[in-house]
């Protein structure tokens, strides 16, 4: 399968378009009143520019491209010191602005062709991937370990591979094998059979979307599952029935809706198959009166904006012929994708549910921390960035943080006992799961 994914040297005249104006280091509300904070964790955590937004990482580019810079192990730290979380993406006002991630994750590639990268702890991900066709190191027996509870309680949940069903449930890799973010899968398939969905899992014949892989620059890795992802979907399109595939992380939506595009047989392997993350798919319900949310959570809460539900999503629009402005120009960008608005308009319908707003938001929401094989690669950091985000929950009073990503839930909640606050990060799925009835 032929893939589009670009190297280092193709996304040379793009790099050239950084003026290193530094517009990228804080996320800016013009209001009135204007405000304004940082945007960059790696900016705010070592602040040396080399580190910061996409103004320092650019030169770094340069310098590779260019021959000036060679790899060494504080040049491969530096690049891989970034949570690819786009928050300078959002910043940046330039034509250059549609392709920073792209630029970053390709010096990536590169350091991995190169046979330098990725950083020596984050390299257990690609053996694990090879090993066990997940990042963490887990028999695929333990894939379905959080279905126990409806074994036991006879509401088993149907295995696609046997059974037909209109709905697979990609559960994805930290919901089945981070013991914390079980309580996602086991939430969202609770919802399926309260709401009589029918849906089935593919089990232990799950494998990685291929995410983490891509985010820390193997590509080669990410095409390997990708694909077998690829055939799976239109196989149980064809011989199960399947024409909605759902999944409650946002990692895993955001590389088969974007990553799998990349693909030159991605809409043919898609083809009568629309995919779609959890929220999505109740709040169409929602909508459509058929989502009828009963007693009450008399809670605060306030919400966190997963990068690649968010702004990962959005889709720029390029002067691409010189019509408009001049070619190759950046005119703008459209949101319509990202999951700003719908898991809102959910916590909203919760009864006795208040929400109560941080002031970095939307596309300006500040990163959990834990991306671009952050967590992985730098633990420690990756736990300090979520304690900063759990603080600014914790400032507007409210007694939960609320999230769509079982990889935010994880490490939201371990920089929540950093700094021993007694702030939680809870899923949706979570919430809505206490106030549905069941089945009648």
């Amino acid at each position: 399968m032929e893939w589009k994914i670009p190297d280092l040297k193709e996304l040379e005249e793009k790099i050239w378009r950084c003026t290193a104006c530094g517009t990228c280091k804080v996320a800016y509300e013009f209001g009135p009143p204007t405000k304004s904070a940082e945007i960059c964790p790696a900016g705010a955590e070592f602040g040396f520019e080399g580190f910061m937004a996409s103004k320092g990482k650019i030169a770094f580019a340069r310098g590779l491209l260019s021959g000036e810079l060679q790899w060494d192990d504080e040049l491969l730290d530096a690049v891989y010191k970034c949570t690819v979380c786009a928050g300078c993406q959002s910043q940046c006002q330039l034509d250059h602005k549609p392709y920073i991630p792209e630029i970053i994750e390709a010096m990536r590639r590169k350091a991995v062709e190169d046979g330098i990268g990725p950083m020596p702890t984050q390299k257990k991900i690609t053996q694990s991937l090879r090993s066990y066709n997940n990042p963490y190191q887990g028999p695929r027996r333990v894939r379905t370990d959080w279905t126990r509870p409806f074994k036991k309680a006879k509401k088993p949940i149907k295995d696609i591979n046997i059974e037909p069903a209109q709905v697979l449930f990609y559960v994805g890799c930290t919901g089945a094998f981070n013991l914390p973010a079980r309580s996602v899968p086991v939430a969202t398939a609770s919802i399926f059979q309260k709401l009589g969905v029918d849906f089935g899992i593919l089990g232990e014949n799950e494998i990685c979307c291929g995410s983490t892989a891509m985010r820390i620059g193997d590509s080669s890795e990410f095409k390997r599952v990708a694909e077998e992802n690829l055939e799976t979907f239109k196989r149980l399109h064809l011989d199960r029935g399947v024409n909605t595939i759902v999944t409650s992380c946002a990692g895993c939506y955001r590389a088969i809706k974007k990553d799998y595009s990349l693909a030159a047989g991605y809409e043919e392997s898609l083809n009568g198959i629309k995919v779609i993350h959890t929220v999505e798919f109740l709040y169409n319900l929602l909508k459509g009166g058929k989502l009828n949310l009963e007693g009450k959570l008399p809670w605060k809460v306030t919400y966190h904006d997963p990068c690649h539900t968010g702004r990962h999503l959005n889709k720029f629009i390029i002067d691409k012929d010189g019509t408009q402005l001049w070619k190759g120009a950046y005119v703008g960008v459209n949101e319509e994708e990202c999951l700003y608005d719908i898991p809102r308009e959910l916590i909203k319908a919760i009864p006795g549910i208040e929400l109560r707003e941080m002031g970095r938001i939307r596309a300006n929401s500040y990163c959990c921390g834990g991306g671009g094989g952050v967590m992985t690669g730098y633990g420690e950091w990756a736990a300090t960035n979520a304690s900063k985000r759990i603080s600014e929950g914790m400032e507007t009073g409210a007694d939960y943080m609320v999230s769509i990503c079982p990889f935010c839930h994880y490490n939201l909640n371990e920089g929540a006992k950093r700094i021993q606050s007694a702030m939680k990060l809870l899923d949706l799925v979570e919430l809505i799961d206490q106030v549905l009835p069941e089945l009648s």
